[in-house]
């Protein structure tokens, strides 16, 4: 896949000329130490996830500094992705059906196999023999062995983080362990997400990052005022037209909004204003959406005018994310009084910028942001949220806990099903605009200092420069 070079320079005005020039300086000694080496690194697809949006975030600027960056995908076939996302689940130690036992990942070694060998005879194609591989979570470990025999430098980096039960997750990581046994070394997201047992092989840690300037996280123009695009979209009714003529109102109805949202709910658009508590995730028993409707339900009190907004991409064509969806609209139906208040929102990503301005739009309307994850191997939507100055509240899983310094810049559970919890904290932040307003504040600043583009190039290149 061509990737773009890009500067760090537009940058500078965000994180300030030092920051960058640390950066700089690493990426240098990589590139020396390279020595004209490629750079591959392999996930499962180039557009669907946060390890697509992760590698778009960050391969660029290896590329603008002069190293070699190249990323391919294996793109397997539906029955691969349905096996892979089984894997997924049991490696989160969470039950992909409820109604039924989990499948034994060797009833499907045969096909990942399959799969795996053929992706990677297709990239010894390309890839030089003194290439340095990191190849990304369980859908790409099936590489490692042929990689390294030809002769490459190969990295494992786990995106998947501890699992909510360890027990289910233990046959999963036996069936990767015969291909991780091969790789030179692993990265994970923080420390503690990869379980003991694994091959003896260093373990490296880089934190995911945010890019600040990309469609989803930059401010919006005057022109496209958050709360109007709410309203274009469906969410809150249209504005009046702009009595002072200034054109803000006309010009916004212009926005080439092909695809809009898709919002299922019993009424019509909200009032302008309205406070909204917003998740935003996959359509996967993972991000426990039928326990966050529950939540606000039964425990955010329903004087505050609150409404709850779940979103999520389009899921047609998705059958997993279809019945996840289902089970949604089955959580919401069983509380008939309060399920006026809970909308399920769903954004269509075959244009990717609107589908972000979109998700931009709706963070910044939110009153509160929430990801009550049962797993979750960073979960960059509470970075994404808390650099809007939002306030967040999550689920104490995996990366969440370094995106989250608890109390000073957003509030976490007391643990993942901690339904009442999250109603407390709700209420608490609903009633109290000053204490939310800090919290975002916080956030905000907390995500500059850790969490965006240049923290993410400056560990890769760290990385880079240990195993050239």
């Amino acid at each position: 896949m061509l990737l773009p070079a890009i500067p760090l320079s537009h940058l500078e005005h965000l994180v300030g000329a030092p920051r960058l020039a640390e950066v700089r300086t690493a990426l240098c000694e990589a590139r020396r130490r390279l020595d004209g080496r490629e750079v591959w690194h392999v996930s499962d697809n180039p557009t669907r996830g946060g390890v697509a949006e992760l590698l778009r975030t960050t391969l660029p600027h290896l590329r603008g500094a002069g190293i070699d960056t190249r990323w391919a995908t294996i793109e397997g076939s539906r029955a691969f992705r349905v096996f892979t996302k089984a894997l997924y689940y049991r490696l989160c130690g969470v039950p992909a059906n409820e109604h039924e036992d989990p499948p034994d990942p060797e009833a499907g070694r045969a096909l990942y196999e399959q799969v795996t060998r053929a992706a990677a005879q297709r990239l010894l194609g390309v890839v030089g023999r003194r290439s340095v591989v990191v190849l990304h979570d369980h859908q790409t470990a099936g590489l490692i062995p042929y990689l390294r025999d030809a002769g490459c430098v190969v990295l494992w980096q786990c995106h998947v983080g501890t699992p909510l039960h360890a027990e289910p997750a233990l046959p999963a990581w036996a069936f990767l362990r015969r291909y991780l046994a091969a790789a030179h070394g692993f990265i994970a997201s923080y420390d503690g997400a990869l379980p003991a047992g694994l091959p003896d092989a260093p373990i490296r840690i880089l934190s995911p990052s945010i890019n600040p300037l990309a469609p989803k996280n930059l401010p919006l123009h005057p022109a496209v005022e958050a709360s109007r695009l709410m309203a274009r979209i469906g969410v809150y009714r249209q504005p009046r037209p702009d009595p002072t003529g200034s054109g803000i109102g006309d010009a916004f109805a212009e926005l080439p909004l092909r695809h809009p949202a898709r919002i299922d709910r019993e009424a019509g658009p909200l009032p302008m204003g309205t406070p909204l508590v917003t998740q935003v995730s996959r359509w996967d028993r993972v991000k426990d959406i039928p326990g966050v409707i529950e939540a606000f339900t039964d425990h955010v009190d329903p004087d505050f005018g609150a409404h709850l907004l779940l979103v999520g991409p389009r899921a047609a064509g998705d059958p997993q994310a279809e019945q996840v969806l289902a089970e949604c609209r089955e959580a919401r139906e069983r509380r008939p009084g309060r399920r006026g208040r809970v909308h399920l929102v769903q954004i269509p990503t075959d244009h990717p910028t609107e589908h972000a301005l979109t998700i931009n739009a709706i963070q910044r309307c939110s009153t509160v942001v929430i990801q009550k994850s049962l797993a979750e191997g960073f979960g960059l939507t509470v970075s994404e949220a808390a650099w809007k100055g939002r306030p967040v509240v999550a689920s104490p899983v995996g990366g969440i806990r370094q995106q989250i310094e608890h109390g000073r810049s957003g509030l976490l559970l007391a643990h993942a099903r901690d339904l009442s919890g999250l109603g407390a904290w709700v209420d608490r932040l609903l009633a109290d605009p000053a204490y939310a307003r800090e919290l975002g504040e916080n956030g905000r600043r907390h995500v500059r200092g850790r969490f965006l583009a240049d923290s993410g190039v400056l560990g890769l290149a760290r990385i880079l420069s240990e195993v050239a």
